[in-house]
């Protein structure tokens, strides 16, 4: 009981502060140039190396992924990368929330009609993305061209931070929901798409409790399987959707074709299918991109009581 109320009171302390963090950057933020966050992020992603584990696991990480292709030079130096795109995210996420017009206007979006031609089925869009450049940009780019965009988010923690957040992207067509309760957050979802919106979700980071395995960079990971259950519930096409940087300024949301859906009478089968490809689409992009994606989470950990089989057998 008492663990559990410094846990929550530690929680709460550290939303104020993170909530009166953004409101300190976005003052910043407004007053600077646009090239200025580029320029605190190469300082700031020297630093979190340094951050207890990060090192380390991206290194891991990084090495199970390339480390058949790459050498040990490489593949720190492509650690080095990653920090700096972590710390680029950060930052312009911030800068993004305080100059929305500004920011948006240099992101250009590719394969819009894969989308536009998606929606005309009217059973709305499952767009799933990764941590991958400035992934937080791509809600409120959509929106601002009219989409419905709808985004889960885990904000249980940190409710003053995120309304912060969610206050400036909801001006700009993207409705972020918690995820937690999940029963709630299922409906809300289910009714996104049944009014033919897109429900935008993150689909790259390990999921023991819950999660289905499926090959990842040649090795299985438990990965979310939620993007593929509202797909196969609703015939909701899904889309790979991903937010990439093209230079110093220049960004990108590239748009992807649907990813084929097959359904059978063996309802546990299609989750593992769809999961399967959906997780591969991810890949396929990582692999292009590779210092951009987020390389600190335990991607590949096993749950604690996980058969053997679904440990070494691949779907």
């Amino acid at each position: 009981m008492v663990r559990f109320v410094i846990k929550k009171w530690k929680y709460q302390v550290l939303d104020l502060l993170a909530a009166r963090f953004v409101g300190f950057a976005m003052a910043v933020f407004r007053a600077l140039p646009p090239g200025s966050y580029v320029v605190m992020a190469k300082v700031l992603g020297k630093a979190f190396p340094y951050l207890p584990g990060y090192r380390k696991r991206a290194i891991g990480n990084l090495s199970i992924a390339f480390g058949k292709e790459k050498n040990e030079e490489e593949i720190r130096s492509l650690a080095k990368e990653v920090f700096y795109h972590l710390a680029l995210t950060s930052l312009e996420t911030l800068y993004g929330v305080a100059n929305p017009v500004a920011y948006l206007a240099n992101i250009q979006v590719e394969g819009k009609e894969h989308l536009d031609s998606a929606l005309t089925q009217g059973n709305g869009v499952v767009a799933v993305g990764a941590h991958l450049g400035p992934f937080t940009a791509l809600g409120t780019r959509l929106g601002s061209l009219g989409f419905k965009v709808n985004v889960i988010i885990n904000m249980r923690n940190f409710p003053k931070f995120w309304k912060k957040i969610n206050d400036v992207q909801r001006r700009y067509g993207e409705h972020p929901f918690p995820s937690k309760p999940r029963s709630l957050s299922v409906r809300t979802g289910l009714a996104c798409l049944r009014r033919n919106e897109i429900l935008y979700i993150i689909s790259d980071q390990q999921q023991r409790r819950g999660g289905v395995a499926v090959p990842f960079f040649g090795r299985m990971a438990f990965s979310p399987p939620g993007a593929a259950i509202f797909s196969l519930k609703t015939g909701a096409p899904v889309l790979p959707v991903f937010v990439l940087r093209q230079g110093p300024l220049e960004r990108k949301v590239i748009i992807g074709k649907p990813i084929p859906m097959e359904k059978t009478l063996n309802q546990k089968k299609d989750i593992v299918t769809l999961t399967a490809k959906i997780t591969n689409a991810i890949e396929e992009t990582v692999r292009q991109h590779p210092g951009q994606w987020a390389w600190i989470n335990h991607r590949w950990k096993q749950p604690r009581r996980a058969p053997l089989d679904r440990r070494e057998k691949p779907v």
